[in-house]
């Protein structure tokens, strides 16, 4: 009988090691005031209905497959992962929320099952050369790309509204490896607490997937939006109630550096999708959720020239 204490044992303990690497990813049962909506509309309540955003519109500039249970613990098959960009179009401006990869950070990123859009990229480029501001939800290469390699880096290095950490992970990513002269130029925002950025627009700081990450709160005449970056990478984490494996911070140190805040987030905005059933919550990535909401009429396809 003793023999089979050690295989027993080792078994064991290989099973918990799946369990807590690779299953284990449940939201607590309670988050708190993670997301405060009241405080942010109340940064925007005075601004007047005709400066407020008209529309909100995104860009597809590539897509590839990801096995399931790398995007959500536990979950099954492949998921169609989108590199994104939106533009709100206002009438003072629009502002940009994320400079996603260009091909060659999309290869580097996701080899040979990339599918990308040349056109799609050239259109965020010539809607950020226009833009009024330009901000990005947290500070991973497929989020600031498009910033660090910009060709016109002086045109857009006053439109930038990115915190410090943000603004300093441009640098690698740029051609020359060093951050443009004139984006150092430029001061970063002190995101101390929710910050509207412009009329119908706060920024919000969320750390958890990353140290610089935010979320925007946006109101346009129709409706409210919240872009969540990478909080999840699909809808189904919200709605399940189940974040990422642990295992993916191993292999990607750079993400979800605060798990706990991740999953406290996971829970509030589960939440709100039964407190604030008309908000539209964005997540960057979720290919099929996004062409959904295009289809309902809640996003629109394609960059405003």
């Amino acid at each position: 009988m003793n023999k089979w204490i050690a295989p027993l044992l080792v078994l064991a303990g290989l099973g918990a090691l799946l369990w807590w690497a690779v299953l284990d990813a449940a939201a607590p049962s309670r988050a708190g005031a993670v997301f405060d909506l009241g405080a942010y509309r109340a940064l925007v309540a005075d601004d007047r209905a005709e400066t407020l955003p008209t529309e909100v519109r995104v860009e597809f500039v590539g897509s590839a497959n990801r096995p399931a249970f790398a995007v959500q613990a536990g979950a099954m098959g492949a998921r169609r992962i989108a590199y994104t960009s939106f533009q709100i179009v206002a009438p003072a401006g629009d502002t940009i929320i994320d400079a996603p990869v260009d091909r060659a950070q999309g290869e580097a990123m996701t080899g040979k099952g990339l599918t990308f859009s040349d056109a799609a990229y050239e259109r965020v480029l010539a809607a950020m050369s226009n833009a009024a501001t330009i901000a990005v939800t947290h500070e991973h290469a497929d989020h600031i790309t498009a910033i660090a390699r910009h060709p016109a880096p002086a045109a857009i290095a006053a439109h930038l509204a990115l915190t410090s950490i943000q603004r300093d992970a441009l640098a690698p990513l740029a051609p020359t490896a060093a951050l443009d002269p004139a984006m150092a130029a430029t001061a970063p925002l002190s995101l101390s607490g929710p910050t509207r950025i412009a009329p119908g627009i706060v920024m919000v700081p969320a750390a958890g997937h990353s140290p610089g990450s935010v979320v925007f709160y946006v109101k346009t005449g129709a409706r409210e939006y919240l872009f969540i970056g990478d909080i999840v990478w699909a809808m189904s984490n919200i709605t399940d109630l189940t974040g990422r494996p642990r295992f993916l911070h191993w292999i990607i140190p750079g993400v979800d550096t605060g798990r706990d805040q991740v999953l406290a987030q996971v829970r509030a905005l589960h939440d709100l999708t039964a407190s604030e059933p008309e908000l539209a919550i964005l997540p960057a990535h979720d290919a099929v959720y996004l062409h959904k909401l295009i289809a309902t009429g809640i996003l629109t396809e394609r960059f405003a020239p």
